[in-house]
């Protein structure tokens, strides 16, 4: 054989691949003696592809098609419970909300009676009513011990109105019904 000939390249009989005539294995696939006399006709690999690639399709449009009959038809009446009739029922009206910034008429006072309380507000803090956002005033200073005119005794705040009266109130009356400002 001439060294032209040795040179030459030819087909892998795996894959195609050009390669050398004396190569023992093929760079592309790996096949050993890849320029042996047996050779297997390239298309062979393309062919198994192709029928690889009808069965998917086949398989996703049955699928598709088995999916398509159970979503478009009608239950079957013994799977559906029977429902008895019922009469109209009313509209149904919410009752109002509770006034959230005012405390119930009859609630009393918790901080009465009370000689440890824990002030939410402290001096200097603007309040405004909760149910209007009116301005109370700002807080002047906390008393731990105040007499009411009922006689009974509790925490209290005073605060200064923007006409500039004080006002001794309930700590826990104002902690309920006022936010600061």
């Amino acid at each position: 054989m001439s060294d032209a000939d040795r040179n030459r390249l030819v087909a892998c009989r795996a894959c195609g691949n050009r390669v050398a005539r004396e190569a023992r294995r093929c760079p592309a696939c790996g096949t050993r003696e890849p320029t042996a006399a047996e050779l297997v006709p390239p298309a062979e690999p393309r062919r198994r592809r192709g029928l690889v690639a009808t069965l998917v399709v086949l398989f996703a449009l049955t699928a598709a098609g088995v999916a398509a009959v159970y979503v478009t038809r009608p239950p079957s009446p013994s799977l559906v419970p029977a429902q008895p009739e019922l009469a109209p029922t009313p509209p149904v009206t919410p009752p109002p909300p509770p006034a959230a910034s005012a405390p119930a008429p009859n609630a009393p006072s918790r901080s009465r009676g009370r000689t440890e309380w824990l002030f939410f507000f402290k001096p200097g803090d603007w309040l405004t009513r909760m149910a209007d956002d009116g301005l109370l005033g700002v807080v002047v200073r906390v008393e731990k011990s105040h007499t009411f005119a009922d006689g009974s005794t509790g925490p209290a705040y005073v605060v200064q109105s923007m006409e500039g009266e004080e006002r001794v109130l309930d700590a826990d009356e104002l902690e309920r019904t006022a936010r600061l400002r």
